[in-house]
């Protein structure tokens, strides 16, 4: 157990400056940008976000979730 503890995290192991976070959000399609900005920055609801963009809150969920995964799969996280 003490092993798992001692072992660094891939965040330790990658950094990731908030500029390095900035460009990969940039490089996102642009409807995973926008969702992922109205949300997790803007602190918008899904209702409120899909409001502003005219779609469904299943499509919102849905372009949040690959937003995050393709954060993750670039940042190597």
């Amino acid at each position: 157990m003490s092993d798992v503890m001692e072992r660094p995290s891939k965040t330790q192991r990658h950094p990731s400056s908030s500029q390095q976070i900035k460009m990969m959000v940039g490089k996102l399609p642009a409807e995973e940008r926008e969702v992922l900005l109205l949300v997790c920055v803007q602190g918008m609801s899904y209702q409120d976000a899909a409001h502003e963009l005219g779609i469904s809150t299943v499509a919102v969920k849905d372009r949040l979730l690959r937003a995050r995964l393709g954060l993750i799969r670039k940042l190597d996280l």
